[in-house]
């Protein structure tokens, strides 16, 4: 028979079995949510159940109702048993006892003390081996079983930390349920408690004889159960198609890669995101394609459809070379590439501020495995897409379904393509989309005519990253600090967080700059070349000011805003250099009305040209 179920107490599964820990759930991943839940759960029965006078002993604990924990699922081979599904809930239950222990320490019951310490660990030729110590644990349930808390700054894994963190949390919660008011652990209760979650705490364990079966099985569990996230799904899949023998050396080898992408401050949905943009990147060439990664990838792969592209199934040989090749090189490229994202001044930065990821999809289908211009590519690709991203919005041509649409063309054309075509790629793309939108035909997307309507449209976080963007241009150019680009494109507070301000308030003064055309200064006053970024509570005083008032303010604002005032020339007049260098139009405005509002856009235009260019 292929699968043996076999009903068991805590008791039977905790004394004299050391569990292995199979590949498909090595991570002890539970944290205090899913430690609580089990606690409660366990405590409900419990507590129906219990009363302060009964006589505590195996006969009277019989008749409390039991509870059932589910079902584990173990393997057999070479002579060590493997835990396929069900070591979250068995870590816990070994922490649980581990607290036990200690409280039987302090209430000096000796018989019991020794019981519970054979259920967390035996003794032999080796010496001590815990029953749950596999995968580097021992050490962690040796300082907690010594010391009762975390005493040792071991090998930080996410692991290690959580047996940490849920021993404290377990800690705190049987002391709460088990102590009385005095603070004092109620004895009674105690020894009560303990043979119930020993004695009357049931589970079902299913042996899978022939390994081979495993993976057959462990998907099942998946489907029908709490769902695992794609890429465990995946690993189980395609590590399980190898001999056990093997296993190990794959697994450490993806271990590396999936801890690369998930050691750092990201979420766990990066690992996902990593094999959807590499499925994409490599085998993708149309939208309809591209939507059949959406959801769960791994089975997508498995597909009779995509199996005849990406061969991974039922092909262990293709396996191995996959997890050894492909896998480990793109995961790192992915891994670095999301690192080099956070760094200001990068240009993958600057495609994150616009919570644009699409870029990563661009560098893993553009660099070839072990690619020699690996990191020009970088540079080059994020770079462009920046370009193409901001000047389509810039010129009004931005779609988003169209732009969909354009990634996933410029992800075929450019796929394991070198940078000279790159570029040509890139840039032929985005007169293409400039001419259609705009229905004109144009060789060169930088014309005025195109950016002179430029406005408040775009969108208020484009609007900050775009003049985010111009201020740091002009700070890098003159040696002279300026915001992160965090606050002034990112945080919304009311104390470090920019806003868009109008430089021309919505006041009688101001229209009648206009001779009172309100369509007409709507329109100026929207435009790029009247808009800047301030500080919150600057932008928050002068919201109906005259722009004379207004200047006072922006003596201290933004770099872009300061060179509105003489003041600014004065104090800077190296300035002068930088502007006269690249021919700006730079000066000091002291009437703010239809001519200097050109005057500005087109030096943003001049701005934009030295900035993407």
């Amino acid at each position: 028979m292929g699968v043996n179920p076999n009903r068991q107490k805590i008791d039977d599964v905790f004394g004299n079995t050391k569990y292995y820990l199979d590949f498909y759930q090595r991570e002890y991943k539970w944290n205090q949510t899913h430690v609580e839940s089990l606690l409660d759960d366990i405590f409900y029965k419990f507590d129906g159940e219990y009363k302060h006078n009964l006589d505590v002993n195996t006969e009277t604990i019989s008749k409390f109702g039991w509870y059932y924990l589910n079902t584990y699922v173990t393997n057999q081979y070479s002579g060590k048993k493997f835990i396929v599904d069900g070591q979250q809930r068995f870590t816990t239950l070994a922490l649980i006892l581990i607290k036990l222990y200690h409280i039987s320490k302090d209430l000096k019951l000796e018989n019991r003390e020794e019981w519970i310490k054979n259920k967390i660990y035996g003794t032999g030729a080796e010496g001590k081996s815990y029953w749950m110590g596999e995968n580097n644990r021992s050490d962690t349930f040796d300082d907690i079983l010594i010391n009762g808390k975390k005493t040792k700054n071991l090998v930080k894994n996410l692991s290690i930390e959580n047996i940490y963190n849920n021993y404290a949390f377990i800690s705190k919660y049987l002391n709460k349920k088990l102590k009385d008011s005095n603070e004092n652990y109620n004895k009674h209760k105690f020894e009560a408690f303990l043979l119930f979650l020993l004695e009357q705490i049931e589970l079902v364990e299913i042996s899978i004889d022939d390994y081979k079966d495993v993976p057959m099985v462990f998907e099942v569990i998946n489907d029908r159960g709490e769902k695992l996230k794609p890429y465990e799904v995946f690993k189980g899949e395609l590590i399980g198609q190898l001999d056990k023998s093997e296993i190990d050396h794959y697994y450490s080898i993806w271990e590396k890669g999936i801890d690369k992408l998930l050691n750092r401050d990201t979420n766990e949905n990066e690992s996902d995101n990593f094999f959807r943009f590499y499925f994409r990147a490599k085998y993708v060439d149309n939208r309809g394609d591209h939507r059949d990664f959406d959801g769960e990838y791994n089975k997508t792969v498995f597909s009779k459809k995509w199996d005849q592209k990406i061969n991974l199934k039922r092909n262990p040989n293709m396996v191995k070379d996959f997890i050894t090749k492909n896998f480990q090189f793109y995961s790192s490229l992915y891994a670095d590439c999301l690192e080099l994202s956070k760094k200001e001044e990068n240009p993958l930065f600057f495609n994150a501020l616009n919570n644009q990821d699409r870029q990563f999809l661009l560098l893993l289908s553009a660099i070839k495995l072990n690619d020699t211009e690996k990191d020009d590519k970088i540079n080059l690709i994020s770079y462009l897409f920046d370009k193409y991203f901001t000047i389509l919005q810039l010129l009004g041509c931005y779609d988003s379904n169209k732009f969909t649409e354009t990634i996933i063309e410029l992800n075929k054309k450019i796929r394991d393509n070198n940078i000279d075509e790159i570029k040509l790629i890139f840039n032929k793309r985005l007169i293409e989309d400039i001419n259609v939108s705009k229905e004109i035909s144009i060789s060169d997307p930088f014309q005025y005519s195109l950016f002179s309507d430029a406005d408040n449209s775009l969108g208020i976080r484009f609007i900050r990253y775009f003049f985010a963007r111009v201020d740091h241009f002009i700070a890098d150019n003159i040696k002279k600090p300026t915001d992160d680009y965090h606050n002034m494109v990112r945080n919304t507070g009311t104390v470090n967080g920019y806003h868009v301000e109008h430089i021309l308030a919505d006041i009688q003064e101001n229209k009648a700059l206009f001779k009172n055309d309100e369509e007409l200064f709507y329109k100026e006053r929207n435009r790029l070349g009247s808009l800047l970024i301030l500080k919150g509570r600057d932008n928050l005083s002068s919201g109906h000011e005259t722009y004379e008032e207004k200047l006072k303010t922006y003596s201290h604002g933004s770099l872009w805003a300061r060179t509105l005032t003489e003041e600014f020339y004065h104090k800077h007049p190296d300035f002068k250099d930088f502007y006269s260098k690249y021919s700006l139009d730079f000066g000091a405005i002291k009437k703010y009305d239809q001519s200097a509002i050109e005057k500005r856009q087109k030096l943003l235009f001049d701005i934009v040209k030295l900035i993407w260019s």
